[in-house]
């Protein structure tokens, strides 16, 4: 069966992808257009609202107006008495409204003044009509009280309409019917200019949102659009020194690039680390593995035939065995304090049970030591570190002042409170360093004389060790040193505010020991 083809993820994922500029371009611009839209629809309903409110109010403002003129009458309205009325100049079709008084012999009624917009008609009892300004196709249909309907009529569309019976003030008779009807023509005039105008606004408005949202999306992309150059730089050289220019701003953002700046150089003080780990580790290595190949060698070509030789070489070639049985160790608990935040985080050590301990168990293992003790706690006191790892960073300490001491063969362990924090410090008379030395002093695989530290078997992880394990618990560890008069190694390590250890935990870290 023939192999599959890879697919090409990265070229699909490229064909589909949309940028997340013109995402936010038209997310904006959708945003800010519907907002738009909805305030126009509510102020374009309520103003439709009022402008029909006013219609109605002087259509019945008509109605009331024509009603009290003719129910000063007696009889059934006829035709003469409605154009004796209406051609009235006291007449108002609304209140803002006057009639029009005559000029050049043409009178001016209500009628002619309002023949666009409104439609007088009187009828008689029988619902016979008598009057109509004009002709309109909406039908008469009469009513007990006064009633204002909306109504379909012609190519404009709705219109008002309203109806009332006419009673005589006189002897309270219905005498006939009045008709008002309001064509709107001018409301509909300027409903459709209002639309037009909010059409065309919106159509500017969608225009300009667009333009706005892609502004705003440039400027909220542009950092992002840095940090992506940024990546694809690292990514060709991952050693570059490229960072992102986050500027003075104080936002998510800047946040990001910040982050983002430190990710890299972690990733590169890592990437040196692990390079300089490696070839210390492979220069470290191979020297005994030279040194055990070449006893093997020798016992290969004629050794094994020698007793002297023989032992000679497989004694060696064990202690190299051993050395690197060390090493490999070493590595092992400094890859494990790398981890310390991860797993041990809510561990709790006594220091003052413990640094009693590790002293008098130094004594008893170095016999021709003098070991002094400064014990300034004046009761239990609390860290937050695994018992183990404190115990593993003491004896590395004070397994160096050991090896390091010349003539004067003391060594001096004090521990004290000093507030928020408690302080261990550890002190040798031997041979001393330079302050280059204690500088570097914690770097791995550092030894300040190479050949005697090799001949004291030590391989340079110690205090590397010692040191990853501190700061893994928010510590801080540091050398003080003058060549040829001695060392002190100080600890610093948090207090614990409220000393919450139980039992339990502390039996069994002892019982690990």
């Amino acid at each position: 069966m023939k192999p599959q083809a890879a697919v090409d993820t990265k070229g699909i994922n490229e064909k589909k992808r949309i940028s997340l500029r013109w995402k936010w371009t038209i997310g904006a611009a959708i945003a800010l257009f519907l907002t738009y839209t909805i305030f126009s629809t509510i102020l374009f309903i309520t103003f439709q609202q009022i402008m029909i409110d006013n219609e109605q109010q002087a259509v019945r403002n008509v109605m009331v107006n024509l009603t009290e003129r003719f129910g000063q009458h007696f009889y059934d309205l006829t035709e003469e008495d409605v154009e004796e009325i209406l051609d009235q100049q006291e007449l108002y079709l609304t209140p803002e409204m006057p009639i029009i008084e005559e000029t050049q012999n043409q009178r001016s009624t209500p009628l002619r003044a309002s023949q666009g917009s409104i439609v007088i008609r009187v009828y008689n009892p029988e619902e016979e009509l008598l009057y109509e300004t004009n002709d309109s196709d909406i039908a008469f249909e009469p009513n007990e009280t006064l009633q204002i309907e909306s109504v379909e009529e012609g190519p404009n569309g709705e219109a008002l309409s309203a109806i009332t019976p006419v009673y005589s003030f006189l002897n309270n008779e219905r005498i006939g019917y009045v008709q008002v009807i309001n064509t709107l023509s001018s409301y509909h005039e300027l409903f459709r200019s209002v639309l037009g105008a909010i059409l065309l606004t919106g159509v500017i408005a969608l225009l300009f949102s667009g333009v706005i949202g892609y502004i705003i999306a440039i400027s909220f992309l542009q950092p992002i659009r840095r940090l992506t150059e940024a990546m694809h730089i690292i990514e060709k050289d991952p050693e570059s020194s490229e960072r992102i220019d986050v500027g003075d701003g104080n936002d998510e953002l800047t946040e990001l690039a910040n982050a983002y700046n430190a990710m890299l150089d972690r990733m590169q003080r890592n990437i040196e680390q692990q390079k300089q780990f490696v070839e210390d580790v492979s220069h470290e290595l191979r020297t005994p593995v030279a040194v055990v190949e070449g006893h093997m060698k020798l016992l290969n070509r004629w050794g094994k035939d020698d007793p002297v030789v023989l032992d000679e070489s497989l004694s060696a070639s064990l202690q190299e065995i051993e050395r690197m049985k060390s090493l490999v160790q070493e590595m092992l608990d400094l890859s494990r304090a790398e981890q310390v935040e991860i797993h041990y985080k809510n561990e709790r050590t006594s220091v003052r049970e413990l640094i009693n301990q590790t002293y008098n168990n130094f004594k008893l293992v170095h016999p021709d030591f003098t070991f002094i003790l400064d014990d300034d706690l004046h009761k239990e006191t609390y860290v937050n570190i695994y018992r183990n790892h404190l115990e593993q960073i003491l004896i590395i300490l004070l397994d160096n002042a050991v090896k390091y001491s010349t003539d004067q063969k003391v060594v001096h362990l004090s521990v004290s409170d000093n507030g928020s924090n408690i302080q261990i410090a550890i002190q040798d008379f031997g041979e001393g360093m330079t302050e280059e030395d204690t500088e570097k002093i914690f770097h791995r695989f550092y030894r300040v004389d190479k050949a005697r530290s090799r001949h004291k078997g030590g391989n340079g992880l110690g205090l590397s060790i010692a040191k990853q394990l501190i700061e893994g618990y928010h510590g801080k560890i540091w050398a003080e040193s003058v060549l040829h008069h001695g060392s002190i190694f100080r600890i610093e390590l948090p207090k614990l505010k409220k000393a919450k250890t139980s039992l339990k935990n502390t039996e069994a870290s002892t019982s690990e020991d």
